[in-house]
């Protein structure tokens, strides 16, 4: 018993040790294992360096292109190994890491709720990773264009919450969100007159999602906000806007309008980008076209018509009727009124109360008695729309002092003027301006006189009793010629 025992104790402690030796090949993992040896390997080569941290499994999404389908998924692994992503796509696809243990899959997937299912092809860990498609449309754009003030504003619709990347011919100008509600707006400012191209990406789920462009021009075309003509001054008055910092001319059918200084009229444009002219009235011009033309260092930017309608001049005589009633008459702009005013501007009244007044149709005519009118002259004032569109002074016939400029009137045998004037231009009480280049031209034509209709009742009779008297003589003035004409 007690051999036995001695030869039992060592056969038993040998086991014990071999057992001991054994058991951690039995458990390691072959791929921990095959871990070990490539760090011993690693050591052995460069025993100063660091082991390298161990990378754990991850997964997850980079982007979602909702347009074509595709989610980019990515994550780490150790380097080498494999993994698979699959789940709830088109098509499972396969990769590995890369010397960083760094991943990345692309797959694609239909519209709606999906679940990716990315798994590590050594240790067999999975991921789930929850993904949205979206049956996504691309923003839309409308856009604003404002060559006077150089800038193109945008409206559009998009994703909310996306972000908005915007540029113009390649560069980035802007950036913005689409609202909760799917607006967003955008202004580009300050831009460069002539084509531009206008690009807007949309930016989320971490890529390019949808975008849209277009291609507008940037004219610096003027604005005309008014254009009237006014008789009263002879002048067309133009305004309306232009680009900031560029100068606006003027052209008609005669070629440039110029001023009184025979220069063309130029106009500089502030930073309001207001701007107004003040032009002559061309010469026998019903319906005038004015081109406005407006300019950047010396380059048309832009060119646009102006059409004006002018009134016509008001015309006017003065006549005594033969009951003493003076009779005024004329021509006008059709549609407006004269109204008959003393040289203070005061309207003039009939016995009635009424308002000497008259409406032009192809002429305009007023009898009125001598009492109700001043003693020197009236003004025939025209007005179009409730605007003063030029005046006449008519001196009334019989009136102490001369005429108006122009042909003479008839006279009585005493030399008294009986007969009426017409006074136009600086002459009237409200000065009717001519056309800067031609301003001698016009005042003289306006300054005839005409028929005043002077009572020429006394020269008639004395001329006929001269008449008749000539003619008794005729048969004495024979005799006396017959009796001193000698005999032959």
């Amino acid at each position: 018993m007690r051999t036995t025992s001695h030869v039992l104790v060592p056969v038993l402690a040998a086991l014990a040790v071999g057992a001991l030796t054994a058991a951690p090949v039995l458990v390691a993992d072959p791929a921990l294992a095959a871990g070990v040896d490539r760090h011993a390997t690693e050591t052995s080569r460069s025993p100063a360096s660091d082991p390298p941290a161990p990378v754990d499994f991850t997964a997850g999404v980079r982007s979602i292109a909702h347009g074509t389908g595709v989610v980019t998924v990515t994550g780490t692994v150790p380097t080498g190994e494999s993994v698979q992503v699959a789940g709830d796509v088109v098509e499972p696809v396969w990769t590995e890491g890369d010397a960083d243990g760094r991943w990345t899959a692309r797959v694609r997937v239909h519209p709606g709720e999906h679940v990716i299912r990315a798994t590590s092809q050594v240790s067999g860990q999975s991921i789930d990773i929850p993904v949205r498609m979206l049956v996504l449309l691309p923003p839309d754009m409308t856009a604003t264009i404002n060559g006077i003030g150089r800038t193109i504003t945008l409206d559009g619709l998009g994703h909310p919450g996306a972000h908005l990347v915007v540029r113009d011919r390649g560069t980035e100008r802007a950036e913005t969100d689409v609202a909760d509600d799917g607006t967003w707006h955008v202004v580009l400012r300050g831009l460069a007159f002539g084509r531009h191209h206008v690009e807007v990406g949309q930016y989320f789920d971490g890529t390019l999602n949808g975008g849209v462009d277009d291609v507008y021009e940037l004219s610096g075309t003027p604005t005309v906000e008014h254009a009237t003509a006014s008789r009263q001054t002879e002048h067309l008055v133009l305004d309306g806007r232009a680009p900031a910092g560029s100068t606006v001319t003027f052209a008609d059918r005669r070629g440039p309008v110029t001023g009184a200084d025979g220069e063309p009229v130029v106009v500089h444009v502030g930073d309001d980008t207001s701007w107004r002219a003040e032009l002559p009235i061309p010469d026998d011009v019903r319906l005038d076209v004015v081109s406005v033309i407006a300019s950047d260092g010396g380059d048309e930017i832009g060119r646009t018509d102006a059409h004006v309608t002018i009134p016509s001049a008001l015309t006017g005589t003065v006549e005594r009727l033969g009951d003493g009633r003076l009779r005024f008459s004329g021509t006008g702009e059709v549609g407006g009124t004269v109204t008959l005013e003393d040289e203070a501007g005061k309207t003039l009244t009939a016995a009635d109360g009424e308002p000497l007044r008259t409406t032009i149709g192809r002429s305009w005519e007023l009898v009125v008695p001598r009492d109700a009118l001043p003693a020197a002259a009236v003004v025939a004032q025209q007005r179009v729309q409730d605007v003063e569109q030029g005046a006449l002074r008519l001196v009334l016939p019989g009136a102490p002092g001369r005429p108006g400029p122009g042909a003479g009137s008839a006279g009585s045998a005493g030399g008294t003027p009986t007969g009426g004037g017409v006074t136009s231009g600086e002459e009237a009480r409200h000065p009717a301006a001519a056309r800067l280049r031609t301003a001698g031209t016009r005042a003289a034509a306006a300054g005839r006189l005409a028929y005043t209709g002077a009572d020429v009742v006394h020269p008639a009779v004395a001329s006929l009793v001269l008449l008749v008297l000539g003619a008794g003589t005729l048969p004495l003035a024979g005799v006396v010629r017959r009796r001193t004409t000698p005999r032959r």
